[in-house]
């Protein structure tokens, strides 16, 4: 019988393990065996806290989600004050953090949006994380334009921010200050129509 408070001890290591697991060998290759192995644990620990390979993944990308949400929440309480779009390039700037592009989270997210496709539980985990970003970005520009309107710059912020986050992660490059100023120009147009 595990010790009481081991799981939050070897859910944080089992999930690090899966990242760094990730990294080298990708989704694929990052079996129970291998990642155990990392963390220094028998493969039935992975089975008994995550009910196998899956069940880690998904908390992996939970973990990672939570972690966006949480820079998210910290830029925006430094804006709270501020201008609207000072407020939607809050999000921008949690959304191209340096913590969000390092190349082993790169890797884990890639690799979690193309297993979203095949995945129950993966696919529906990426609908949340994306509705709720939605959301936060339509919020924030209803308090400047009417739903519709903001509906559709949330949409173009959103697909904005994916596309500097892919194309620059993907190059190895992504100049998160230079990516936040081409969004803040598309937005600059936006508010001054």
């Amino acid at each position: 019988m595990p010790k009481v408070g081991m799981p939050e001890i070897r859910k944080p290591q089992l999930v690090q393990a899966a990242i760094q697991a990730i990294d080298k060998y990708g989704f694929s290759g990052a079996t129970v065996g291998v990642i155990s192995k990392k963390a220094g644990v028998s493969p039935a620990i992975i089975n008994h806290y995550f009910g196998g390979k899956n069940g880690l993944f998904e908390e992996t990308m939970k973990t990672l989600i939570r972690e966006f949400f949480e820079i998210l929440s910290q830029e925006r309480e430094l804006v709270k004050n501020s201008t609207t779009k000072e407020k939607v390039m809050s999000v921008v700037r949690a959304s191209i953090n340096q913590a969000q592009t390092k190349p082993e989270i790169v890797k884990v997210w890639m690799g979690f949006w193309a297993s979203s496709m095949h995945s129950p539980s993966l696919y529906r985990l990426q609908n949340v994380y994306a509705r709720r970003l939605q959301t936060t970005l339509v919020i924030v520009l209803k308090e400047a334009f009417e739903g519709e309107e903001a509906r559709n710059i949330a949409a173009t912020v959103a697909a904005m921010i994916d596309g500097m986050w892919l194309r620059g992660s993907l190059a190895g490059d992504l100049d998160c200050d230079k990516a936040a100023g081409h969004i803040r120009d598309y937005l600059d147009l936006v508010f001054e129509r």
